[in-house]
């Protein structure tokens, strides 16, 4: 991975935008902004499918009062994260297979790549990032978290057995009990199955489990003022 720019301030300057690339040539583009608070988290927060990082913006933005810190960035082949380091242009809408080996599935490596660099350009160390995301970016957070032990919380947001191939039953099973913020909304059927199935299955895991309405799926759960003052009530209380 080789940081690219440190990067010229985002037109609203509440972010720093930052450009890196991936040990395989991706170019990834992110918004950043620091935690204020000694020992407060820095949260990456990952993006559902053809979306991009300005979906949890609002959200975001929620967390500066609080002190924490906030990461978002567009996954790899979406807005303007579209880009291999030798100019030429990637589209996920081009990928049409997914599993091992194809672009969906360097995801978690994309997310590892965010981690460093934040711990290696802003200091901020790894057991103070938590991470998060809607719908594939919760599957991509999930997979991440399973991997890398330090991850001290975790945001589900209508996560599913699968999205792109990118299957979460193996990592929750083996994940390190941690925090962890779950939610689906009751009418989103493969979501909420899923958020079912996760909590039969490790009823050891400390944390959260929400609903939002209807069938909202993902950062649209926000809508409702409750869910979003439910999560950030959880993120506060890991600060104490």
């Amino acid at each position: 991975m080789t940081i690219l720019s440190s990067l010229a301030a985002f037109p609203d300057s509440f972010w720093q935008k930052i450009t890196w690339t991936t040990s395989d040539g991706v170019q990834l583009v992110g918004l950043y902004h620091p935690a204020r608070r000694s020992r407060a988290y820095t949260w990456i927060f990952l993006h559902g499918l053809g979306s991009s990082k300005e979906e949890w913006e609002p959200f975001a933005r929620q967390l500066a009062p609080l002190g924490m810190g906030a990461f978002l960035y567009d996954a790899r082949g979406h807005h303007e994260s579209n880009r291999l380091a030798n100019g030429q242009t990637i589209s996920y809408k081009d990928w049409r297979n997914a599993g091992p080996g194809t672009p969906w599935d360097a995801m978690p490596a994309d997310l590892t790549s965010a981690v460093q660099v934040l711990r290696k350009r802003y200091g901020v160390p790894e057991k103070r990032i938590g991470v998060g995301g809607a719908s594939l970016g919760a599957n991509v957070a999930l997979v991440y978290a399973s991997e890398h032990r330090r991850v001290p919380a975790v945001v589900l947001l209508s996560a599913g057995l699968e999205y792109a191939g990118i299957n979460i039953v193996q990592p929750w099973l083996h994940l390190v009990s941690r925090p962890v913020f779950a939610a689906a909304s009751p009418e989103d059927s493969h979501a909420n199955a899923t958020l079912r199935f996760l909590l039969q299955q490790r009823p050891d895991i400390p944390g959260r489990s929400a609903e939002g309405r209807g069938a909202q799926h993902g950062v649209n759960m926000f809508k409702d003022p409750a869910f979003a003052r439910k999560l950030l009530d959880w993120m506060k209380s890991l600060q104490r």
